[in-house]
């Protein structure tokens, strides 16, 4: 694909550069691969809407911010930032990935991705991301926005609604099954057997 330098691609490139993140770094923000920053900035891939809005999001950029850079008052942006620049990155979401925080939505991405059947390499070509991201996503050292749960739940074939619905329970569907499995594994004989009938008997009639 050719070269079209956008002033959309200089702009998030710059708000990368200010922020101290690398090509790499980012990547674990957006949810992509490095390959896919450098295409971006370069102007090898085609900009949209959608895809501005993931980075200014990942970036923990606002909008009225993007506006400024695209008009080169930078200067904004970098006076923001400047009292949070330490030697050593500060950013939030990144520092995110060095630690594991397991919500009850990482629970229901997990339990919703088992229930689609789809290994995590599998889920990374469903989603469109890196198979090391889906793993930090479901490790907890990912910030999830709305945005990227959206995202992840319309590539698994689930509504925003078949979320909520796991949210609001006491247990996720997948804790629920590991339950069931370790109970079905003390058993055995005659005891497995009723088991094996009574399970029989509900998914029949569910």
């Amino acid at each position: 694909m050719s070269k079209n330098i956008t002033k959309e691609s200089l702009a998030l490139k710059k708000i990368r550069e200010l922020k101290g993140l690398s090509r790499k770094e980012a990547s674990i923000l957006v949810g992509a691969t490095h390959k896919t920053i450098e295409k971006m900035e370069n102007g090898r891939t085609l900009m949209t809407n959608e895809k501005i809005n993931l980075y200014l999001s990942s970036y923990g950029i606002s909008k009225s911010e993007f506006a400024d850079c695209l008009d080169g008052k930078t200067h904004i942006l970098e006076k923001r930032l400047a009292p949070k620049r330490p030697k050593v990155i500060e950013n939030k979401s990144l520092r995110r990935m060095y630690k594991k925080l397991i919500t009850k939505e990482v629970k229901v991405l997990i339990s919703l991705r088992k229930m689609r059947g789809v290994s995590q390499y599998q889920a990374s070509l469903i989603c469109g991301y890196s198979r090391p991201t889906v793993g930090h996503i479901e490790n907890g050292r990912i910030e999830l926005p709305k945005q990227r749960i959206s995202h992840i739940l319309e590539s698994y074939g689930f509504s925003m609604s078949d979320f909520d619905e796991q949210m609001d329970s006491s247990d996720v569907v997948s804790d629920i099954q590991d339950k069931c499995i370790s109970l079905l594994r003390k058993l055995s004989g005659p005891s497995l057997e009723t088991a094996l009938t009574l399970l029989t008997t509900i998914n029949k009639s569910s």
